[in-house]
């Protein structure tokens, strides 16, 4: 088949899926997209090997003519781009095609559009990200060329305005957690991010002491070469940085200019003019004490005791640079710590809250670092599918059971109450009978059949052991019923003492009522 026909074919599947509008859905419909995609599949497997080459040239040419209709101000171009995306994606999972064609096809694609339209097209790329990540591996297939596509895309992305779409390239670039190839396992320092610092005659100290840093956290192993100064330079720096931020702490003057939203990101200026706004900034002060306890909590774990312990498990000698240092610079990186941590509370200003969370993940930084030294070994764990089937069985066995037994006997309803409850309706099935039995018993009713059983306290000590629990049963419906009546708090559920509730919930007769009964019952008698 021509080139011609098959660019034909492809514009015709494109516009089944465009008018079905599948590529609107969040997930992928696979049903329907075969059956829109049923022609262009056929003639695919019936000539593998000529039809399939032939097939994915004509793909890549047609991408490329949408892409160039982009800058155009038709609105359907971007939904037939998006379209011929999801065609690529479903002949790329069935088989039909190479696994990795549809990541080739993007690949291209991101390169000759725009980087506001190629931030559209990820959007849809993310929607699609649990079929297109399927059965994917970061040492070959599908994924070398995932890695090779965000990555290109990544250097396109301009940091300072569009951070945030960076970050979802990078999530959507990243692989399983035990995944070693994303893993720095030589443990190389990155010497290429250091900042430019002036060093003129108008250089104040705090300008050079402040900016010197940058150098020990781009590489801890300085502290130990006297060239550059060694531990005792790096302490003054720091201690005077962090005097610096505690004397501007109540500082009102102007800061720098901070986008919240995260759209752009603050980058190291640093010009001598500029240093005493970067101290007035809350957020500068911030992610330098933030930089001052990451590099603290890496030199403490490579000295001491703690690099005497990794080593005893540690297979991959790589990432284990040992620092020497005495006890006296120990206690003072102790004290530096903890001088940061306690100023990182007063620059937040948010009651210590960011300062715990930059805690806490440090200290889960420590799990990372021997997950580094042990080679990166896998640690998610297969599903115990046995044992689920298993549990699973014997739960089965367990609703199998309709009556439980108790000393022997077989209780239908499993209890000796809830059985003579359960007869006193006239149909068993009648539930709405045995309610009317249940409220048709009001406080009056209740307490006239506590007075069969028993009249004061000392009837109640005479009565058997089933005549107490039917006492006691009463007693509970009579103090139910009293809630309507408002009685319940006059009522201490825990006494037995049955005259003091009559005496409670019944109102007595005065003496002139009493002497007016006496004598009416006289008059009577007469």
């Amino acid at each position: 088949m021509a080139q011609t026909a098959y660019h034909q074919l492809i514009e015709q599947t494109v516009c089944n899926v465009v008018s079905s509008q599948l590529m609107l859905l969040d997930s992928m419909d696979v049903a329907r997209m075969e059956q829109a995609t049923a022609k262009l599949t056929l003639e695919i497997t019936q000539n593998q090997k000529t039809n399939q080459r032939d097939i994915e040239y004509a793909f890549h040419i047609y991408i490329f003519d949408l892409a160039q209709q982009l800058s155009t101000a038709d609105p359907t171009v971007l939904d037939r781009l998006t379209a011929a995306i999801d065609i690529a994606t479903l002949l790329s999972d069935n088989g039909t095609t190479d696994s990795s064609f549809v990541f080739l096809l993007l690949e291209e694609m991101m390169d000759m559009v725009s980087i506001e339209m190629a931030q559209k097209i990820f959007g849809h790329v993310e929607r699609r990200s649990s079929i297109l990540r399927q059965g994917m591996t970061a040492t070959g297939g599908k994924g070398i060329v995932m890695l090779r596509m965000c990555n290109n895309l990544l250097r396109r992305i301009p940091q300072a305005t569009m951070s945030e779409f960076a970050g979802r390239v990078q999530l959507f670039n990243s692989f399983a957690l035990s995944e070693r190839s994303g893993v720095n396992l030589r443990g190389d320092f990155d010497h290429t991010s250091q900042p430019h610092i002036e060093t003129t005659d108008e250089t104040t100290a705090v300008y050079r002491a402040f900016w010197s840093l940058q150098k020990y956290f781009a590489d801890p192993q300085l502290l130990l070469n006297e060239e550059h100064g060694g531990f005792k330079t790096f302490a003054q720096a720091a201690l005077q940085t962090i005097d610096e931020f505690r004397r501007t702490n109540g500082n009102r003057s102007a800061t720098l200019a901070f986008d919240p939203t995260g759209k752009e990101t603050l980058r190291h200026l640093t010009s001598p003019a500029l240093l005493q706004m970067q101290f007035g900034d809350a957020q500068f002060k911030c992610q330098v004490l933030l930089q001052l306890l990451i590099f603290t909590k890496y030199v403490m774990s490579m000295s001491g005791d703690r690099i005497k312990k990794l080593k005893e498990t540690a297979t991959n000698k790589f990432v284990l640079h040992e620092l020497q240092l005495s006890e006296e610079e120990s206690k003072q990186l102790q004290d530096i710590r903890k001088r940061a941590g306690n100023q990182l509370v007063s620059a937040a200003n948010d009651r210590g809250v960011f300062s715990r969370t930059a805690q806490f993940v440090l200290f889960h930084e420590t799990c990372w670092a021997k997950w580094k030294a042990e080679s990166c070994k896998p640690f998610e764990q297969p599903p115990l599918t046995a044992l689920v089937e298993e549990v699973q069985a014997a739960a089965q066995e367990f609703l199998k059971v309709q009556s439980v037994e108790f000393g022997g006997e077989l209780v239908p309803m499993g209890s000796e109450h809830l059985a003579e409850v359960w007869q006193t309706a006239v149909a068993p099935s009648d539930l709405s009978m045995l309610g009317e039995q249940v409220s048709s018993m009001d406080l009056m009713a209740a307490m006239n059949r506590l007075d069969i059983y028993c009249r004061d306290d000392s009837d109640y000590e005479l009565l058997t052991a089933s005549e107490q629990t039917r006492a006691d049963l009463l007693q509970w419906r009579a103090l139910r019923s009293s809630v309507f009546d408002n009685m319940f708090r006059k009522v201490d559920p825990s006494s037995h003492s049955l005259a003091t509730l009559r005496e409670e919930v019944f109102p007595q007769p005065s003496d002139i009522e009493m002497a007016n009964q006496d004598a009416g019952s006289a008059m009577e008698v007469a």
